[in-house]
């Protein structure tokens, strides 16, 4: 979006003490990664961002905001003093988010926020010309403010991804971008250790349904009971289109899992109805579903089927999200962006249905809190019972796993407690996995949480 410094001051509540000139577009919260021509808006937290307001003015700035009470900057640019430079930061998103006329879609779930907001991103595309998506993991309390005020400016569209660890969270997000729709991807054990339950997720992940507007939509799995209370009682001014369960809008009739996905999806939206076929490039029976939410949201803003397939078709992982790299005779799944109980055992049951010899490198899943333990045992016994041939284990909570895929009878391996504390690091315990497969063509799955980094161990494995 675009401001000059005098609106800013305006929008924001603030006062105007210093105007260089020039419009202001986009904005930055830290100095190392300036935006050319941007705010940047000194963020308080375990360091204050106000020491760093000259190197982000000698970076680019063309603005700063600043707290009162503070030294006036450096020459260079236009500076507004705020009350509260992250509350400042808020209301100017919150303007931008009303620039756009068109549908603002906010994806919240325990599972397949990101994949999900990619493919809503390419159906939205099929149908307006410019289209704001948040980028990265820009989903937070801060992420989604600069995603408002990021490009395009003036956008037909928005696609805003909302990530929550705690309850009212999602709600204050909502607050910001004022979503006209809102997609719910899954509900599953996730942030235990912070939310305590899974109802209490449930419950999180439906905080926006109470703040859509008349003639919202609400897109959810119809096959999630612990969100059938929530859906109930939204609003009566929105429209419901469930994928899965009885009678969804959007029904998976069939997948088909290789180094891609093939998925056969039916629908009956209003007076259209029919079925339609999507290539995903994307591995895992869940993108079928997350596909299917996507085709929901588009349905129900009335675009164009096939020319919102072409454009699923065209999605590509978002970072290690289900992307397959071929090595040789061997198929590794990088799906090692982030982990919890749902996500690996739909990873886990995705692994299971491929042909050939079936190897799951797994680890910890953490902020599960005090049942850690045993989730990660349920996760072995669930390994073994689906006949996963070899699991290996990183991480001190995977012994757990390990343990639990022995006690089945089954194969399994605790490799390290950590990557680059093991002995020759991620390159030894890669050709560790090497001397125990040999020369037997395999699939081999990479799950773990962010914080286990798995995906130090494809470079080796795929030498």
């Amino acid at each position: 979006m675009r401001w000059s410094p005098a609106q800013i001051a305006t929008i924001t509540n603030g006062r105007l003490l210093r105007d260089t000139g020039g419009d202001v577009a986009c904005a930055f919260i830290d100095s190392r990664h300036p935006v050319a021509g941007g705010l940047f808006v000194p963020i308080v937290a375990a360091r204050d961002g106000h020491a760093f307001i000259d190197t982000a003015i000698t970076a680019g700035a063309s603005a700063v905001l600043t707290a009162p009470g503070r030294p006036l900057p450096r020459a260079g640019a236009s500076v507004i003093e705020v009350a509260n430079p992250q509350h400042a930061l808020a209301t100017l998103a919150r303007d931008a988010r009303r620039r756009c006329r068109g549908p603002v879609v906010a994806v919240t779930g325990s599972n397949g926020k990101t994949t999900t907001r990619a493919m809503l991103e390419a159906v939205l595309k099929s149908g307006f010309d410019s289209v704001l998506c948040t980028q990265g993991n820009l989903n937070n309390h801060l992420g989604v403010p600069l995603t408002l005020l990021g490009s395009p400016h003036n956008p037909d569209a928005m696609v805003i991804e909302f990530g929550m660890s705690a309850p009212g969270e999602n709600r204050d997000l909502a607050k910001i971008a004022e979503p006209t729709i809102s997609v719910i991807t899954s509900i599953a054990l996730e942030h235990l250790e912070f939310m305590g339950s899974i109802e209490a997720i449930a419950e999180a992940e439906a905080e926006v349904l109470a703040t859509l507007p008349a003639g919202g939509l609400v897109v959810a799995p119809g096959d999630e009971p612990l969100l059938a209370p929530h859906l109930a009682k939204a609003p009566t001014h929105t429209q419901l289109l469930t994928f899965a369960g009885d009678q969804p809008a959007v029904e998976i009739l069939g997948v088909e899992l290789g180094p891609t996905t093939t998925t056969r999806l039916g629908y009956r939206v209003g007076a259209r109805s029919g079925e339609v076929e999507l290539q995903l490039q994307l591995f895992g029976a869940h993108n079928a579903r997350n596909a299917a939410a996507a085709l929901a949201v588009g349905l129900g803003l009335g675009l164009d089927v096939e020319a919102m397939a072409r454009a699923l078709a065209q999605v590509e992982p978002v970072g290690d999200r289900g992307r397959v790299i071929a090595s040789g005779a061997d198929q590794l799944i990088a799906d090692c962006y982030n982990a919890n109980p749902g996500s690996c055992e739909a990873a886990l049951r995705s692994l299971a249905t491929v042909g050939g010899h079936k190897v799951a490198v797994l680890g910890d899943m953490l902020e599960l809190g005090p049942e850690e333990l045993q989730l990660h045992a349920n996760l072995g016994a669930l390994a073994a019972s689906l006949g996963i041939d070899v699991v290996f284990g990183v991480g001190p909570r995977s012994r757990a796993t390990v343990d639990a895929v022995r006690a089945a009878g089954k194969i399994a391996y605790h490799l390290a407690d950590n990557l680059e504390s093991a002995p020759g690091g991620p390159a030894a315990v890669a050709a560790t996995i090497r001397a125990h497969l040999g020369a037997i063509p395999s699939w081999i799955l990479l799950k773990g949480s962010r914080g286990i980094r798995l995906e130090r161990l494809l470079a080796p494995l795929t030498a």
